[in-house]
């Protein structure tokens, strides 16, 4: 959970569109992803290789203050960040483009 208070007043459905699309279509795709249906629960992120998946549906936001939960595998999400971090480093980063984005996700 990031417990957060901001500069500015921010609305949940503005917060949750740019993560959204943060995760779908910037150069963090590969870190960031989100989610939001009512029924995950910790065990449905074991294996994913991002450093964390936002909960939309569990967003809150009031005025200035935001809450995120920010789900996660802590050993193979943080291994993979370190295989990027490595990569990078390297000169040796693979081109990654986009995944197809079903209608149904969004």
């Amino acid at each position: 959970m990031l417990n957060l208070e901001l500069e500015k007043e921010v609305e949940r459905d503005e917060v949750n569109d740019f993560l959204r699309n943060v995760s779908l279509h910037s150069d963090l795709r590969q870190q960031i992803s989100y989610i939001a249906s009512p029924e995950v629960v910790s065990s449905d992120f074991v294996g994913s290789t991002h450093a964390g998946i936002v909960d939309g549906l569990a967003t809150i936001a009031s005025g200035k203050h935001l809450v995120l939960y920010v789900w996660y595998d802590n050993e193979f999400g943080y291994s993979n960040q370190v295989i990027r971090i490595v990569e990078e480093i390297a000169g040796a980063r693979p081109r990654v483009f986009p995944t197809r984005v079903d209608a149904t996700e969004l």
